[in-house]
């Protein structure tokens, strides 16, 4: 497979930094950038459905845990606006402040949707599967 260098202005930079991902790996070819992608989509879909289970179950420490678990893989890929979704939602549950839960996880619904279109898009860019082809 032919090597990419990273293209800088394909997704909003404040949902999924490249930059990041590519410092952090410390190699910017396509190949990195869809294995480090795919790998993300396929940790952190479990992750989204055991936040929300933790939220219907109103289980703020296993909220706490699991946000916690998920900012730490976000940090690793670039993924900039569900990291701080994740670490405002591990704070708030530990201070068993639900009302601001409940806002966080609200936005954490609207937001992944847009993150996946965006790791779609990426993906498809640097020539890898689609987000919604890693996962059945």
């Amino acid at each position: 497979m032919r090597t990419q260098k990273i293209k800088t202005q394909i997704c909003d930079p404040t949902i999924l930094n490249l930059q990041i991902l590519a410092d952090i790996y410390g190699d910017e070819s396509s190949e990195t950038i869809v294995a480090a992608l795919s790998g993300f989509y396929q940790a952190a879909k479990p992750y989204i459905t055991a936040l929300q289970q933790s939220f219907l179950e109103q289980d703020l420490s296993a909220l706490s845990t699991v946000a916690h678990s998920l900012n730490g893989i976000c940090g690793l890929t670039g993924v900039i606006r569900l990291a701080t979704l994740c670490r405002q939602l591990e704070q708030a549950a530990k201070a068993k402040q639900k009302s601001v839960v409940s806002n966080l996880m609200a936005e954490l619904t609207v937001h992944w949707p847009v993150l996946e279109k965006q790791l779609n898009f990426v993906l498809k860019q640097y020539g890898g599967a689609d987000a919604e082809g890693i996962i059945c």
